[in-house]
């Protein structure tokens, strides 16, 4: 390697101002060895050149990504549900009707979307059971019960899409939704996007499904459904989706007096976006063969045991079973009917007289035309009971009649026994002659049987 320009100044310079030091063989052998520490030096100071200029940081450019832009940010926030992993809502769901009376739905939802489960936890402020859980999964859903277990309820996990709910509709289904973009705002200071969609009467009358009950009729009203989405204008996610909507209810058969409003404000709130967590509760599943006691609010006068797989229902205070498939049996009180405890184990008797108690008391309170297709008795070693099948309407269902035990009523200080009536609404594929009568045989009064 070349020697610096300073350097070879410095070996001129030192045979200048000493010329007699080449005349010495000793000096030369240690200019020798001053020339070899300078060139050293040289390799050094260029080695540490070199190493400076390659630590010096190079630029590169790093791509900047695309901020969500008004135009566009709706359209991609509802396409993310297509292939988003997880998500939470936070809901809140408020029923107010015309008179004053208003209640509230508060749920939180947990979806992953990944492996195809869901769980809702919700309370209300319309019932003192407030509290309730659904568990979605690829097979069935599950809901707590009266008795407080997830019980099958008969469907299963669906991937969860925005839609306008007035109309029962998601909005990826209507081809010609137009929403029109109101401008910026915040929500607890996050900048977002606010989009606003008008439902019309056209709308009504194109997507909404008839009413299909036929006791009581629902009817959107004005001001028509509104929707509000909040799209994040950072992430580009849905932040909020309201709705508010009004009903009227009118109940054809009791007349004009009867009808009333209902204005339902409908909020959800989304967050967690990938990153939702939850644990899966404990739940009866559709395989399982145990019994459980009744413990309900009849049970003070009657007992009966039921599949765990059933579900049990109070909320109007008797109870209701359901099956998996669909089937209810309702069981409550139905007055006093002492002639059904005249009856002492002949058949024949028992079959003409439950005919004649069906036709006398019970169809007396149908609007239907009906027919009564069959009657018959059963005596059964816990209690005795009324059967009979019912057709109205193109439908079937089975009635059940029975009485307390004289001195069970005589004991209670009541003159006569009380009679109970069991009504069975059998699912599609179910047979009505067989169905809940498991059930049916291990009702007794007294005390619980073994």
């Amino acid at each position: 390697m070349m020697k610096s320009k300073r350097e070879i100044v410095k070996v001129k310079k030192i045979i200048k101002t000493h010329p007699h030091f080449l005349r010495s063989e000793g000096n030369i052998h240690r200019l020798r060895g001053v020339l070899a520490i300078f060139f050293l030096l040289g390799i050094f100071a260029a080695c540490n050149s070199t190493s400076a200029v390659s630590n010096i940081p190079q630029i590169s450019s790093i791509p900047t990504k695309e901020l969500p832009q008004p135009e566009t940010a709706l359209e991609s926030a509802l396409q993310r549900f297509d292939n988003v992993q997880s998500f939470t809502i936070d809901r809140s769901f408020v029923s107010m009707k015309n008179d004053g009376d208003t209640w509230t739905v508060s749920s939180v939802i947990y979806y992953d979307q990944l492996n195809q489960v869901s769980l809702r936890e919700s309370e209300s402020t319309s019932s003192v059971d407030s509290y309730s859980q659904k568990l979605c999964m690829p097979v069935s859903c599950y809901e707590a019960d009266a008795t407080g277990l997830l019980k099958p309820s008969g469907s299963s996990y669906k991937a969860y899409n925005p839609k306008i709910e007035s109309i029962n509709l998601k909005m990826a289904e209507i081809p010609d939704l137009n929403y029109f973009y109101i401008g910026e705002s915040t929500i607890d200071d996050i900048r977002v996007f606010e989009y606003q969609i008008q439902v019309t009467k056209e709308m009504i009358d194109t997507y909404r499904e008839p009413p299909i009950s036929s006791s009581y009729v629902n009817t959107l009203i004005e001001p028509y459904p509104v929707v509000v989405l909040y799209v994040n204008a950072e992430n580009g996610s849905i932040l909020r989706l309201n709705e508010t909507y009004t009903e009227d209810i009118s109940y054809p058969y009791l007349g004009d007096s009867m009808n009333y409003q209902m204005t339902y404000a409908i909020e959800n709130d989304f967050a967690d976006w990938d990153t939702t967590t939850f644990d899966i509760p404990e739940y009866v599943d559709a395989e399982n063969t145990e019994w459980q006691e009744y413990e309900g609010g009849y049970s003070e006068a009657l007992a009966f045991q039921f599949p765990k797989v059933y579900s049990l229902d109070e909320d109007f205070g008797y109870p209701i079973l359901e099956t998996p498939t669909g089937s209810r049996m309702t069981l409550e009180t139905y007055g006093n009917i002492a002639m059904l405890s005249v009856v002492d184990g002949d058949q024949e008797t028992g079959a003409a007289l439950c005919y004649a108690v069906v036709e006398n008391w019970f169809l007396l309170g149908f609007s239907e035309p009906s027919t009564i297709e069959s009657a018959e008795w059963y005596d059964m070693e816990n209690t005795d009971f009324c059967k009979a099948v019912i057709s109205f309407d193109g439908e079937q269902e089975v009635e059940y009649f029975f009485n307390e035990p004289a001195d069970v009523a005589f004991a209670a200080g009541r003159m006569l026994p009380a009679t109970f009536w069991i009504s069975i609404k059998p699912a599609e594929g179910d047979d009505l002659n067989t169905i809940f009568w498991d059930v049916i045989q291990t009702i007794h009064f007294g005390a619980a049987q073994e």
